[in-house]
């Protein structure tokens, strides 16, 4: 793994350590300086990427626990 896949492994780590308030606190506060200065066109345009984004990662995610889960149950 690059050292960029190592970073965002790190990152994904630690927000995956926080609580649900402490995470919607970091994304408050990162929504709200990724707007400044940008038009609302700019700010829908990276909101509906970001939000891609994280529907790819939910459908992966949910995918990897299915397939564990069918994986367990024929291991049993």
């Amino acid at each position: 793994m690059n050292s960029n896949g190592k970073d965002i492994k790190n990152y994904a780590n630690f927000l995956s350590k926080l609580s649900g308030n402490e995470l919607a606190i970091i994304a408050s506060i990162s929504g709200y300086f990724i707007a400044q200065g940008l038009t609302p066109e700019e700010q829908n345009s990276i909101g509906n990427f970001f939000e891609a984004v994280g529907q790819i990662l939910l459908c992966i995610g949910s995918q990897e626990q299915y397939l564990d889960s069918i994986r367990d149950d024929n291991n049993r």
